[in-house]
């Protein structure tokens, strides 16, 4: 019975009490009407508290419905959020964990209940920072890590840590403190963005290196650190041995594993054998869980001492083929992860992009470098032929009138010393314009099909007693069957005797000179050492010595005429400028390999010859002696020559007509009423070139022969092949014996034709 209920019976029992006396005893009005009325206001008084007593509860039963039902609602939410909910007191120990929480962590809500957070989800390492904190801010009200989210390392319960966002929020709840954490896994967040980290790294180290050498330890690094593994090899296929070897390493800071790199290093695996050979026979990435239990690792003993488990590798392809592998080690076991493997699948193609990139611009490079070094020669070689042909005009000047004037002087005449000293040094400058026309490529040619070996082996007894066999060793490694060649047989003469002496210089106290030929094909444009070879067949020519070699510099300047290192005096500086211009007259590739200390290496390419080899000169006509009776056309811009050449032609009995160019050639060849047996003419002069004075004056006088006068068959008429330099052409500086054989032998030639 509630209070209000006792209230009114006290009340109903005081009312029949009176009413009970009154009836007994007959009290009076006075006495009894008070009393009844405050009896009956006490009574609606007890009433009207009962009813709102009765309000009052049915209020509070409603609240406490409503309470259970927030409650319920909270927990729900709580339950169902998708971050780990955990709630602590003051004192660290867990009041409330949701199932989010069990997911991330591991434990269950009954074995997180109830104890200290700092044994659950903080790693060890952690733990007393937690603590510390947490009494920090019970004390001053002040904790860095509250109310901000910040990333930290949790540990699971199996163990393992992983990292995690977390926020902390205090609360007071009385006198005391509640703390509530929201924390989400951010594992494969962390993966993605080290993923895209590591993406990023090899990109910029691929853009800014300039070979797969300097590239590769940064890309190691790289990806190493980013994707948190612990060591990493590179292994380069050796074409020639058909091995794998392992040319660079990384590993993490915080590891050295000697035992297992010393073992790495000195091995070299074969294809299909270990991680690196397997990529290379598949040429396709490889995962392996836990190399110790590999029964196809080979180094599985040194891996298992030294802690190593997980392992991937991926190779490293250019131009379709494999030519290297990446391989990376875990000190912890590492589950498959195909994205993974495809992204460094996708990075091992970067890798090999960038190797074609940079072989491309180094060909590039190599080339325009070529083609510079080209053009500078050929800027050069056309000054050297301009002089030279200047040159031979005054020579010829100069050589014709001594032979003239020595055929007149008496053996006992004091003069004819004089001019025999003359004759030599003009002989001797003569040979300075030679060797300027062969390194120009003007030089007239002679070219035929020749067996390279058996020019070698006929200078071979001449070569020794040349570089001086006594101190320095001679030895040939000639190809059993060699190619053909065409070119001039004394100019490859001259170009092995020239090298051979520079080598026999480069050693001046001994040593070793070795020549070698080799057949070499070349199925796509290809560099050896310096030189750019295109698609075809050659013969290599390698003279190679032990001298003292020759810095960078220097051989930036080893074609270039004059330029010589040798003392004043001791050499003219045309040697390997003549030898240049041999080679490149004959369509063959030059280039020297050297360094200060290393000796030096001369290696030539001249083309495969289709022709077979020709065994013998055409015997050599006998030229006939006898006085001329015909009548020559003689065109020469340059007074001197033309001096000398009419008198030559003169004392030899022949009737000479003479012009200054093309055009009064014409109008003298117009006007002469008899016939013109032979136009001797210079090939380069003003207004009109020699082959065009010939050209106009065959229509004239078809009958007329040609005899061309040059210091440099350069005209285009020559490399036209309208010209036969061996019988039409006459090479300045020459003499007047030289001029009268060749006249004699052009006009007997026409004579039996």
């Amino acid at each position: 019975m509630t209070c209000p209920m006792i209230m009114m019976t006290v009340v109903a029992a005081a009312l029949g009490t009176v009413v009970l006396d009154y009836t007994l005893h007959g009290f009076g009005a006075t006495v009894w009407l008070p009393f009844l009325g405050l009896l009956m206001w006490a009574a609606f008084r007890l009433r009207t508290e009962y009813h709102q007593a009765q309000q009052e509860s049915a209020w509070a039963r409603t609240a406490e419905t409503a309470l259970l039902q927030s409650q319920e609602r909270n927990q729900a939410i709580i339950e169902t959020a998708l971050d780990a909910v955990i709630i602590i007191d003051s004192a660290g120990i867990v009041t409330e964990w949701n199932a989010q929480a069990t997911a991330i962590f591991g434990w269950t809500r009954e074995e997180a209940v109830g104890h200290p957070l700092a044994e659950t989800v903080i790693p060890p390492a952690s733990r007393e920072a937690h603590r510390q904190g947490l009494r920090h801010y019970l004390q001053t009200g002040v904790g860095p890590i509250l109310n901000r989210r910040i990333e930290i390392m949790a540990r699971h319960k199996d163990g393992r840590e992983f990292p995690v966002e977390m926020s902390v929020s205090p609360a007071r709840v009385g006198e005391s403190y509640i703390f509530s954490a929201f924390i989400r896994d951010i594992t494969e967040r962390r993966r993605a963005e080290r993923r895209l980290a590591a993406q990023y790294a090899v990109t910029r180290v691929l853009s800014v290196a300039t070979s797969l050498q300097e590239a590769i330890p940064q890309i190691m690094e790289a990806v190493g650190s980013s994707l948190e593994w612990d060591l990493g090899f590179f292994w380069k296929v050796d074409a020639q041995s058909g091995v794998l070897r392992a040319l660079c390493q990384w590993r993490a800071s915080s590891y050295n594993p000697e035992e297992f790199v010393k073992a790495t290093e000195g091995r070299v695996f074969q294809r299909g054998e270990g991680i690196p050979g397997r990529i290379w026979e598949r040429g396709s990435p490889i995962w392996v869980r836990d190399i110790v239990t590999d029964v196809a690792f080979p180094r599985s003993a040194e891996a298992m001492r030294e802690g190593l488990h997980g392992a991937f590798g991926f190779p490293i392809r250019v131009c379709g083929e494999v030519e290297g592998v990446i391989e990376f080690f875990s000190r912890h076991i590492q589950e498959p992860d195909d994205e993974l493997l495809k992204m460094m699948a996708d990075i091992g193609l970067k890798i090999g992009q960038f190797c074609e990139r940079a072989r491309a611009e180094e060909a590039l490079h190599q080339a325009e470098a070529q083609l510079r070094q080209s053009q500078k020669m050929e800027a050069i070689g056309r000054l050297a032929g301009g002089v030279a042909h200047d040159f031979n005009n005054l020579l010829t000047v100069i050589r014709g009138y001594n032979e003239l004037i020595l055929a007149r002087l008496p053996q006992g005449d004091p003069m004819r010393r004089d001019m025999e000293e003359v004759k030599k040094a003009a002989d001797r400058a003569a040979g300075l314009t030679k060797q300027l026309l062969a390194f120009s490529r003007r030089q007239v040619v002679s070219a035929k099909v020749v067996d390279l070996n058996a020019v070698i082996k006929n200078m071979d007894g001449m070569l020794r007693r040349l570089v001086g066999e006594d101190i320095i060793e001679v030895w040939t490694d000639l190809e059993e069957e060699i190619w053909p060649i065409k070119a001039d047989l004394g100019q490859i003469e001259q170009v092995i005797m020239n090298l051979a002496v520079n080598a026999r210089d480069a050693m001046p106290t001994g040593g070793r000179l070795t020549i070698e030929t080799r057949n070499v094909s070349v199925t796509k444009e290809t560099r050896w050492g310096k030189i750019m070879l295109e698609e075809g067949a050659y013969v290599m020519l390698a003279i190679k010595d032990s001298g003292h070699g020759m810095s960078e510099e220097v051989q930036a300047h080893l074609f270039e005429p004059f330029f010589t290192t040798k003392e004043s005096g001791k050499g003219t500086g045309l040697g390997l400028s003549t030898v240049y211009g041999i080679v490149r007259q004959s369509g063959g590739m030059i280039g020297i390999e050297s360094e200060p200390g290393q000796g030096t290496t001369c290696t030539i390419f001249f083309p495969r010859a289709a022709e077979p080899i020709q065994e013998g000169d055409p015997a050599q006509q006998e030229t006939s002696r006898e006085r001329g009776r015909e009548t020559i056309l003689l065109v020469e811009d340059d007074p001197a020559v033309r001096g000398l050449v009419h008198e030559t032609l003169r004392m030899n009995g022949y009737h000479v007509l003479v012009a200054r160019h093309g055009i009064e050639a014409l109008l003298v060849g117009t006007k002469h009423v008899g016939p013109i047996h032979l136009l001797i003419t210079d090939v380069v002069m003003p207004q009109m070139s020699g082959p065009e004075v010939a050209d106009k004056l065959a229509e004239l006088r078809p009958e007329a022969k040609v005899l061309y006068m040059s210091g440099y068959p350069d005209h285009p008429v020559f490399k036209k092949g309208e010209v036969n330099l061996e019988t039409n052409f006459l090479q300045k500086p020459f003499t007047p014996v030289h001029l009268a054989q060749k006249v004699r032998e052009v006009l007997d030639r026409t004579n039996v034709a």
